[in-house]
Parts: structure tokens; sequence; C-alpha cells
């Protein structure tokens, strides 16, 4: 550019001898002011014309590519800006993710202390006590409310801050082993709604659930604008531990009491068979053998001699409906009640169950009774009395005609009629006769194929060992069972007397 300024001044220079100063002077700074104001005049002196248009259209040229680079210099400004500002964002955002990567590592360093804690805990209160506690550490927590499934319903065991609503659930037992989780859910569901929210509030339902079994559900209320991602994450994380450790607790609870329960059983079992009275091989004339097995630790079966002053001797088996404690009790009951009559009073057989019936009928519930055979042996006049309260009749064997005979009278089980008179029997033993008294867990013991030992297989085994001593004839019988029975479980007590006449 300045060198076309150049050749236009000299050209003035030579054009200055050709016209006035003056004239000069002017038309210089017309030329000057057009190339300034880039607008090309039309009027410019023939010597000076090509110089001048060259010299105004580079300038504008000049000027275009000046202004280009601006531009380009403003865009490349604009993205530097947008460069910065994204940078600062990000950096931002690193920030804001670098705190909490160190929160997430600081609330797992917490939850597995936590972890720790718990599951090395097996006191419920405790744990729930510990948990509720870290839900206010670890998270926004406001409020909390914890419900745990017991056998009567969805009971609350907790709650921490103000909880308006702490009521408990209660369903059928039949109800709550149908459940199906969309009942859960709802349930879960519908309880949150009674609990009363600010506007600002929101409340977050955790089931607690191990191994698809439902243990209860965690109720945890907290302001909407301070819940964040990694709450809700601490929040999973915490359900997880809560419901492990108190599924812990409650099995660590009921091993407890099943073993508790175990050692009850065996105390009880020891002192049942405590009260059996010791065993008699022979009394007036009478050799006997027993046997007695319980199908679960305690039964309701029992056998029972009593040798009366006036050398009468009782004999009494009998049979509590139902297996285990409650049978247990009642047996304990009628026998204490029974011994107490026979020893105190020379009542007959049937008198005794009569005053046995009417003591005990009101403490005995609707679901229970008890079958018995009650009988006294007069050695003088070798004949057994007996009275029966619904049990089964006695097997015996008559040596002198060499046949197996049933004999018992009618009569209902104990507890079932208020104010019952019972009937009496007897049977005039000789030498060689033999008479069991039995349970039905004889009789009605099963093998794999549900089917029943009976009684026509007891009246066989008597008579093909018609010749044997009750011990031996105890074996025989027992043998037979098992045989029978094979590897079938036990599934009722198994009792029975055995008297045989040797004189």
């Amino acid at each position: 550019m300045i060198y076309f300024i150049f050749i236009l001044v000299v050209g003035l220079l030579l054009y200055h001898f050709k016209k006035k100063e003056e004239d000069m002077t002017e038309d210089m700074m017309t030329i000057l002011t057009s190339i300034r104001n880039k607008k090309q005049l039309e009027d410019v002196p023939e010597i000076l014309k090509e110089e001048y248009e060259d010299t105004i259209k580079n300038v504008i040229k000049q000027d275009l590519e000046l202004e280009n680079s601006i531009e380009e210099l403003r865009e490349y400004r604009k993205e530097l800006e947008e460069t910065y500002n994204s940078l600062v964002q990000k950096s931002t955002q690193l920030e804001y993710s670098n705190q909490l990567l160190e929160k997430r590592v600081e609330n797992l360093s917490n939850l597995n202390s936590i972890s720790r804690a718990v599951l090395s805990v097996l006191d419920l209160d405790n744990i729930i006590n510990t948990i509720l506690d870290a839900y206010f550490v670890l998270t926004g927590a406001k409020r909390i409310s914890l419900y745990l499934w017991e056998e009567n319903g969805l009971i609350n065991k907790k709650t921490k801050g103000e909880c308006n609503f702490k009521e408990n659930l209660y369903f059928c037992e039949d109800d709550i082993k149908n459940f199906s989780l969309k009942d859960y859910k709802a349930i879960y569901s519908d309880l949150s709604k009674r609990f009363i929210l600010a506007p600002d509030e929101e409340i977050v339902i955790s089931p607690l659930v191990v191994k698809d079994k439902q243990l209860g559900v965690i109720y945890v209320i907290e302001d909407k604008l301070k819940m964040i991602d990694l709450d809700e994450e601490t929040i999973s994380a915490l359900v997880i531990q809560v419901a492990i450790a108190i599924n812990n607790a409650k099995i660590y609870s009921e091993l407890l009491i099943k073993e508790r329960i175990s050692n009850e059983l065996d105390v009880a079992s020891r002192i049942q068979k405590k009260i059996l009275p010791a065993d008699i091989d022979e009394i007036f004339g009478l050799e006997i053998a027993q046997y007695f097995e319980p199908a679960k630790e305690i039964g309701g079966d029992y056998y029972d001699y009593t040798v009366l002053d006036n050398n009468i001797f009782s004999i009494t088996i009998a049979d509590v409906s139902g297996k285990g404690v409650p049978a247990a009790f009642l047996m304990a009951l009628g026998r204490s009640v029974l011994k107490t009559l026979t020893l105190t009073d020379d009542f007959a057989p049937n008198e005794n169950l009569n005053e046995l019936n009417k003591i005990i009928y009101s403490d005995i519930t609707e679901d229970m009774f008890i079958t018995m055979m009650h009988s006294k042996y007069d050695p003088e006049t070798r004949t057994l009395y007996y009275s029966n309260a619904g049990h089964n009749p006695l097997v015996v064997y008559k040596a002198n005609s060499d046949k197996i005979e049933l004999h018992t009278v009618k009569g209902v089980a104990i507890g079932f009629l208020d104010n019952y008179n019972y009937k009496q029997g007897e049977i005039k033993l000789e030498k060689g006769d033999i008479v069991v008294l039995y349970t039905d867990g004889i009789t009605e013991a099963e093998n794999k194929n549900k089917e029943m030992f009976g009684l026509e297989r007891l009246q066989n085994i008597i008579f093909k060992n018609k010749n044997k001593s009750p011990k031996e004839l105890r074996e025989e019988i027992l043998k037979e069972i098992n045989n029978f029975r094979e590897d079938f479980e036990q599934t009722d007590d198994l009792t029975f007397v055995i008297l045989k006449s040797i004189i």
C-alpha cells in the first residue's frame, strides 16, 4: 500500500508542473480522502488514474482481509471462552465427583464397620438400635420406623425421630403364610401412606428380605431437596445389612429356644421314665414284663403297678390323646390322681375310674382325653378285675382251652362325659394263662405302605409264643413290630404289659 501511495505522490509532483499549486493541493486531498474512505472517484487526472484505481482496490482488499482477520479472531476468542467455560464446568463436576467418591469411600468404610458390628451381635434389640443410628449418621434421615413380621402380623419394633404413626398391623397366621410378593408390596405401600409428611418431605420404603423371606420393612423419611443418589445407595446397602443381621438374630433365637426346649424335654423324659414303676419280674404268682418307648422325647402313654396293703396288685395302662408335652402333662395328672385314689381307698377298678373322671373332667380340654385299662388282681381268688375307659381290649391266652380271647367292658374315655358310671369285668386266671395290656402304638404301628400292624398280628404272636416267658414274649412282639415297620418311623408311643400266671 505504501508503494502505491508513493507512486501517487510522485505522479502528483509531476502533475505539479502542469497545474497550479493550489489546484494540485486540493486534488491531492480529495484523492487521499477517497482512499481513506474507500470510495472510488470518477474524476481523477489521467496520469494518476491507473495507480489510483490499483491503490483503492488494494486498500479495499486489505480492509476486507483485515475485517476477516478480526472476525476470525472474534470466533477464536469465542471458542476460547467456550473452551474455558467447559473446562471450568468439568473441573467443578470433577470436584463434585471427587467429593461423592470420597463420600462413597467413607460410607463404604462405615458400612463395613457397621456390617461387622451387627453381624457379630445376635441380640435383636441391639442390632435394631445400631442400624437405626447408622441411618442417621450415613444418610439425611429425619425419622425412621422399623417393622418386623411376627406370627400375629407386622409389628412396629422401633422408631427414631418423631413418628406420628406407630400402630401394628394384625393378620391371621394362615393368611400371612399365603401372602404373595404383590400382597407384601401392597401392605408396605398402604402402611407408608399413614405417616404424616411435610410438603418438603418424602418417604423411602425399604423391604427387609433374605432369600425371598419377608422379614419386615423400614420407612426412612428425608427432606426432598437433601435426598441425593448417594443417600439412596446408602439406604439400599444398609437395608441388606439390616435384613441379614435380623435374620441371623432370629435364627439364633430360634436355635436357643429349640436348645432350651430340647434340654427341658430331655429332663422331662428322664422324669417321666423315673416315675414309671420299678420292674417287677414276679409277684403273687404272676410273671411280668413291660415295655415303654415314647414316639417323641416324652409321651402320653404310661403303665403303673401298685401293691396294696390287702395284698391286692393293681395294674394300669393308659394312653393320652396326642403326643409330646401336652399329652405328658395330662398323663402325669391322670396318673397322680389315680395313684392317690388307689392307695387311699379300697375302691373297685370301676369306682376308681368314676372318681378319676369326676376330679379331672373340668381340667381336660375338649380336644384331649385319656383312654385307660385299670385293673386289680386278687391272688387269693386268682381273679383279675378290670374296668375300661375307652381303651383297647385285653388280649388273653387261656391255657385250658388253648385259645386267644379278647376281654373288655364298654366305657368312654376319661374326660368325655361328666359323672359317667364305668362298668367292671373279671377274668379267672389259671396256670399258663397270659394277659397283655397294650396301647394302640402296637396295633396302629405303620409300615411304608401305610398298613397297620393290627390286633390280629398281635394275637398270632402271643399264640405262637404261648409257652415262653413274658420277657421272651416281649422280645418277640418287638421283633415282629420292627420287621413289619422296617425303616418307617415310630409315629406313636409304644407301651405294653405282659402278665403270665405260673401257679
